[in-house]
């Protein structure tokens, strides 16, 4: 992947409550792959949201690790621990 890592640390800083992290991030992305690029990258994410959101509405249990990182993510955002990990 040409610029994997880039694209790695974009998601990565999505989801910090480090603004000016992602937005370090964000700015190196756009001079490598262009605004649109950051808007198709943006929106993948946003569908793996989705699925995993439609994944819990259908009832499908959530792994260990995935538990774990949504509970990480919720205590960054100041949001309660969710035992099953459910999303919110």
């Amino acid at each position: 992947m040409l610029h994997g890592k880039v694209l790695m640390d974009f998601v990565d800083a999505t989801m910090t409550s480090n603004a000016e992290e992602a937005d370090d991030i964000r700015v190196q992305l756009v001079s490598l792959i262009g605004e649109a690029g950051v808007v198709d990258a943006a929106a993948v994410m946003a569908m793996f949201q989705l699925n995993t959101r439609a994944a819990d509405a259908a009832g499908i249990v959530v792994e260990d690790r995935t538990v774990s990182g949504r509970n990480k993510v919720a205590a960054l955002f100041g949001f309660d621990v969710r035992p099953e990990g459910i999303a919110p």
